[in-house]
């Protein structure tokens, strides 16, 4: 309870740090705005008196006045056309005036991320970003755009998917749903990828004596039949994973909460009509 109220509590001073810095660029923005009026209108009267002028020495010190206002309009309007980005903390990212998020998915693929797999991933970054641009371009939004870390925390088999500048409006299912189609659309074709789902989950690690398994170690099939010989059990959308070897049979999932995760940690988990 602690941890997650220490949790909370740092994320609500992220947010707030992130709400006081789109404050700070939106106030920047209204004062440039307000400068490029002033300097503009300056242009515009400098350039009417220049039309006017007929002594050369008018001529000449109104040509200089709009030689410099035209240089301060210049470097304001090329100051205004830089989207100022700044990231706070894990979950949050500013650009512009405007408080974004950031959220991580993982993707479970079919097979290891061994050279192959990797070089296939690292392929496909670019094209999952580009139908993201697109899917922005209709909606009339501010694109979102990912990265992808592999072999970092995850199992061999899974990628992390880091997604940033999200609408504070767009719920974490939205994020999922329109996630999942990128990755299927550029991995699903080759039957390279099992699920995809929102990282924060409580992971368990389960360690037991050697266990003995009818249906082998296909992520998909040990996550049907622990679910089977587990009814209660409430669990994300992380198929599980079965690691260890001849003396220990190791298995890790997500559950739904922490809560949760304490509870299969303490109680273990039916397998094969044994609780381990």
């Amino acid at each position: 309870m602690k941890a997650q109220a220490e949790k909370m509590k740092k994320d609500q001073e992220e947010d707030k740090k992130a709400k006081e810095l789109a404050a700070q660029v939106d106030a920047l923005g209204k004062g440039r705005l307000a400068a490029w009026e002033t300097v503009n209108n300056t242009v515009e009267e400098l350039m009417t008196k220049a039309k006017q002028a007929v002594k050369p020495a008018e001529i000449v010190l109104v040509g200089e006045k709009l030689k410099e206002a035209m240089m301060i309009k210049g470097k304001l309007e090329a100051e205004g056309k830089v989207v100022p980005e700044s990231k706070v903390g894990e979950k949050r990212v500013v650009v512009g005036n405007k408080v974004l998020k950031v959220a991580k998915i993982i993707l479970s693929h079919m097979q290891p991320m061994d050279g192959r797999g990797k070089a296939e991933v690292e392929d496909g970054v670019n094209k999952v970003n580009a139908l993201l641009w697109e899917k922005a371009i209709i909606n009339y939004a501010i694109p979102w755009h990912t990265t992808v870390e592999i072999g970092k925390g995850t199992q061999d088999d899974e990628t992390r998917w880091t997604v940033g500048k999200i609408g504070e409006d767009c719920t974490k299912q939205e994020v999922l749903t329109t996630m999942t189609e990128c990755l299927t659309a550029v991995f699903g074709a080759k039957g390279h990828i099992l699920n995809a789902w929102m990282a924060g989950k409580k992971t368990v690690r389960i360690l037991m004596p050697a266990a003995p398994s009818k249906v082998g170690r296909g992520r998909r099939d040990i996550g049907i039949k622990l679910r089977e010989e587990n009814k209660e059990m409430k669990t994300g959308h992380h198929f599980p994973k079965v690691w260890g070897g001849a003396k220990v049979t190791g298995l890790t999932f997500d559950a739904a909460d922490h809560t949760e995760a304490k509870r299969l940690v303490e109680k273990g988990v039916m397998w094969e009509g044994i609780r381990r």
